[in-house]
């Protein structure tokens, strides 16, 4: 059985689904996603530090989003120094903590998008 087409792959993963199956639930809690599929079995625990990207791809658009514009207010003078300390940190946490979810359906998109091959191959093996 080949692999699912690009674009059902991308379609699922960003919306949290299976890129195998499209079955809903690949998440344990906020945080974590379960070790596989319930469905299918597709197996969602990569090798350690895998999912780290996820983070540093968050910091890096709490910079971009939240630190660049309250470091710019009060440059300006527009808020003061501790107030802009305080929106800088309690705002990086929220959004990093808000995106994480989205981020991690973005990595397994990407990965089973360039690596199509191992949603076969794990039906296979799951078929042993």
């Amino acid at each position: 059985m080949p692999p699912p087409p690009s674009s059902e792959i991308i379609s699922r993963g960003l919306t949290g689904c299976c890129p195998k199956c499209g079955t809903r639930g690949l998440f344990r809690h906020w945080f974590r996603l379960h070790e596989s599929c319930n469905k299918c079995g597709l197996s969602l625990g990569k090798e350690d530090g895998f999912y780290l990207g996820t983070t540093s791809i968050g910091y890096v658009l709490a910079i971009i989003v939240v630190l660049i514009p309250v470091c710019f207010l009060v440059v300006t003078d527009v808020i003061g120094v501790w107030l802009g300390v305080s929106i800088g940190i309690f705002g990086s946490l929220v959004l990093v903590a808000a995106i994480y979810p989205a981020m991690l359906c973005a990595l397994i998109t990407v990965y089973y998008l360039f690596r199509p091959q191992e949603l076969v191959d794990s039906q296979n093996d799951s078929s042993d």
